[in-house]
């Protein structure tokens, strides 16, 4: 009988936490993913100054809005999570997840930036900010991806 309780307890705590899949946050980052290897692409965006967030937000809106809305509700959902919970910590390295994705332009002088401004666009007037109260797991499985 006291296993029982403890599997229900157990559960329980699982079901209240919100699940991150950081991989959801390098899925946002598909409009520009490996573009860095396309010499046209390249060309296209040689004119970006990473101290101009004006280029940074026109290719945003050009290239994620439409993306992220092609995505179905429940990526969308995992996205939104995973893009509101690493801004609103700061133990992540922005700059290597951005050049991890092979993009055809430098990030901005500040790479967390870059993921602001997606917020910003996809999300406007919402804050970032995650719930204190909530509590989060860390499960990075890149097949998750895939199944949804």
């Amino acid at each position: 009988m006291a296993s029982s309780f403890f599997e229900w307890t157990y559960f329980k705590v699982e079901e209240s936490m919100k699940i991150v899949n950081p991989y959801f946050l390098l899925d946002l980052l598909g409009p520009i993913t490996g573009r860095g290897d396309d010499d046209e692409e390249v060309e296209k965006y040689k004119y970006i100054d990473s101290s101009d967030e004006t280029h940074y937000r026109t290719i945003i809106n050009e290239l994620f809005i439409d993306y992220y809305l092609g995505m179905n509700e429940q990526n969308q959902g995992k996205a939104k999570l995973a893009l509101s919970y690493y801004l609103s910590r700061s133990e992540l390295d922005f700059e290597r997840i951005f050049e991890s994705c092979l993009p055809p332009f430098d990030p901005p002088k500040d790479p967390r930036d870059f993921f602001v401004w997606i917020w910003e666009a996809l999300f406007n007037g919402e804050s970032y900010e995650i719930d204190p109260s909530e509590e989060y797991k860390i499960v990075a499985d890149v097949n998750e991806l895939n199944r949804i």
